[in-house]
């Protein structure tokens, strides 16, 4: 019974291997999400505000992430992979899509944090720099 199990998982682990650094990616900004917000709180109301509690949203959503990735990875590589081959040449782009999204969305959550704490928005300077450089190699050319 043992044997059987093992092999069942090594055979789903298998068959998640194209995904697994994408699962990585999000889990990791997931985890700053949570570290960013730790600080939030315990900058803004001390430590008697933070709730260990609270941490078990976290988990859920990091759960909720990976099985959406683990969907869409099953939905394209099953279903759509043909048809997506016929107008764009990427491997896994929905998957890829997607994640960047997930990823995206714990940005912000982190970019709010920091605001939150330092009244600075990282991604607004972020814009503000492309711009600027943007408009730097236009006049550089001209």
């Amino acid at each position: 019974m043992k044997t059987k199990l093992s092999l069942f998982l090594l055979s789903i682990l298998s068959i998640l291997a194209p995904i697994k650094p994408l699962l990585g990616i999000v889990i990791t900004f997931t985890i700053l999400d949570l570290f960013f917000g730790i600080w939030k709180s315990v900058k803004l109301g001390g430590w008697k505000v933070f709730r260990s509690f609270e941490l078990t949203k976290t988990v859920s959503k990091t759960l909720l992430y990976i099985g959406a990735i683990v969907s869409v990875y099953f939905l394209e590589k099953y279903l759509l992979e043909d048809i997506l081959g016929l107008f764009v040449s990427v491997h896994l782009v929905l998957t890829k899509a997607f994640t960047f999204f997930c990823t995206f969305i714990e940005i912000k959550s982190i970019n709010e944090s920091y605001e939150d704490v330092t009244g600075k928005n990282v991604l607004k300077s972020f814009k503000e720099f492309l711009t600027r450089t943007k408009n730097d190699l236009t006049e550089f050319k001209n």
